[in-house]
């Protein structure tokens, strides 16, 4: 993924035409995901002033033996752990047992943090969900994204 990213990049700096194709199909993807939220928008009022019932589409879940697996299996955690902690390590006592405490601390504050950003997650989803906030919050972020897909698009 990053060697394809790493030569569109390369593509993309050395010849103004692949340039250009990638910052209009850029700018027109913002467009559409602007066009789709407004109209969401739109759609929901007028569903609503029909008195239909609304779906709130939460689309798929993942479940948690899958996400456990991409995160005990995912390589750049080691690395991080084999490049980032032997430079707290000092001389003075047993590497194991401030290698284990360091990796302890480390999943501890990650755990505290990740408990606080679900329970914030939590709360935001529940007041972005209430109907008049998303027939709000919709547009209000759609005509941005379809501003910025015509700036990119005209620059």
């Amino acid at each position: 993924m990053r060697a394809a990213a790493l030569g569109l990049s390369l593509s993309a700096a050395r010849s103004p035409v692949v340039f250009d194709v990638v910052r209009l199909l850029g700018a027109a993807y913002l467009v559409h995901l602007g066009i789709r939220a407004v109209s969401a928008a739109r759609r929901a009022i007028r569903q609503r002033r029909a008195g239909r019932a609304e779906t709130c589409g939460a689309g798929t879940e993942s479940t948690g033996t899958v996400d456990l697996l991409t995160n005990v299996l995912n390589p750049k955690a080691a690395l991080f752990f084999l490049s980032v902690l032997p430079q707290f390590v000092h001389g003075g006592g047993s590497t194991t047992r401030q290698i284990f405490f360091l990796g302890f601390l480390d999943v501890l504050i990650g755990v505290a943090y990740w408990f606080a950003l679900v329970a914030v997650a939590a709360r935001l989803r529940a007041f972005l969900a209430r109907p008049t906030i998303r027939d709000r919050w919709e547009p209000a972020t759609g005509w941005p994204f379809i501003a910025i897909g015509i700036g990119v698009a005209a620059a």
